[in-house]
């Protein structure tokens, strides 16, 4: 994916990997893949159940989450050309806000110290019930070890999502052009595109943390469950409630060319009822014509159909983890 001119951004999984001759998820999943080979090999010597299974699933959602960091900062990156479409101010000025906004969220002291915090509140809470999985000794302390750093990762994956929802919010500060053609992925609509897409690839990456669950003593829980639905419905507030202010600008640009065009309607239809030559009216019917381009004009920065799209990935890890509460 390319990046726009001027504007780079490096999330700290894409600085920890990107030396490596692979591609970046290639990367991420030998590592990862590495720790997995080691759990096995120091849970063999265990007579009881270490849950393997279990925490190979996590391990591959560890693996996912830095891989989903790194694409939706790429996203961010390219994103740039398509926002400078649509942004009527200094461009130099606008492109220096931006790169501070993705910095912030992938860069600096803020992803670290919020990951820390993250670790340490999960490794109190939620982390003592992952431990009570293990018997005590080696393995025990491993998987805490690389726990701690699977959910430090989580953690400055969750400060970028922060971050980047405020993005569309503080747009709305720019004069923003809503154009009359409006193509998806391009212009204004690439915006809804990169959420969508960005909300996809985070829902993929929660599906091996959903499998864990179902397939543990936790898969009976129905405060799993319920945190699991809370999860999700995030997913989608990130994905929707950021890009309100956007509809809010793109609906009263509509009214206003739909106000300001209705002038020019009536004086075509009074002529056409004085004189109905085939002149006027044919100037009435492609006025009609324009008027239902202008209503037809699109009030969010994504096409409707994404959200039953986007509905629809939602829905699958919590029918996953119904149907197996139920059979």
């Amino acid at each position: 994916m390319s990046e726009s001119p001027g504007l780079e951004v490096r999330s700290y999984p894409e600085r920890l990997f990107g030396w490596i001759s692979l591609p970046y998820w290639l990367s991420i999943f030998v590592a990862w893949e590495l720790v997995f080979a080691a759990d096995y090999f120091l849970g063999r010597s265990f007579q009881e159940s270490t849950h393997l299974a279990e925490f190979g699933c996590l391990i591959v959602f560890f693996a996912l989450v830095g891989s989903t960091i790194i694409y939706c900062s790429r996203v961010l990156v390219q994103l740039h050309r398509d926002l400078l479409a649509f942004i009527e101010d200094d461009h130099a000025t606008f492109t220096v806000w931006y790169q501070q906004q993705l910095k912030l969220a992938y860069e600096g002291p803020w992803p670290i110290g919020f990951g820390l915090v993250f670790a340490v509140l999960e490794s109190l809470t939620a982390g003592r019930v992952i431990a009570s999985f293990t018997p005590a000794g080696s393995l025990a302390l491993f998987r805490g070890v690389y726990e701690f750093a699977g959910f430090f990762l989580l953690g400055m994956g969750v400060w970028a999502l922060l971050c980047v929802a405020r993005i569309p919010v503080q747009l709305t500060r720019y004069k923003i052009r809503v154009s009359l053609t409006q193509l998806s992925g391009h212009g204004i609509q690439a915006l809804g595109v990169s959420y969508f897409r960005m909300s996809l690839s985070i829902i993929l990456t929660f599906l091996p943390l959903v499998l864990a669950l179902i397939i543990s003593p936790l898969g009976n829980n129905m405060y799993v469950l319920a945190w699991l639905a809370a999860g999700l419905a995030l997913i989608f507030a990130f994905f929707l409630l950021p890009q309100v202010g956007i509809h809010r600008i793109m609906a009263m640009e509509k009214t206003q060319r739909l106000e300001g065009f209705t002038v020019h309607l009536e004086e075509a239809m009074q002529r056409s009822l004085k004189d109905p030559s085939s002149a006027n009216m044919q100037h009435l019917k492609e006025l009609f014509e324009l008027q239902g381009h202008l209503k037809g004009m699109n009030e969010w920065p994504f096409d409707t159909n994404t959200i039953w799209q986007l509905i629809t990935a939602l829905l699958i890890p919590l029918a996953i983890a119904m149907l197996d509460k139920v059979f």
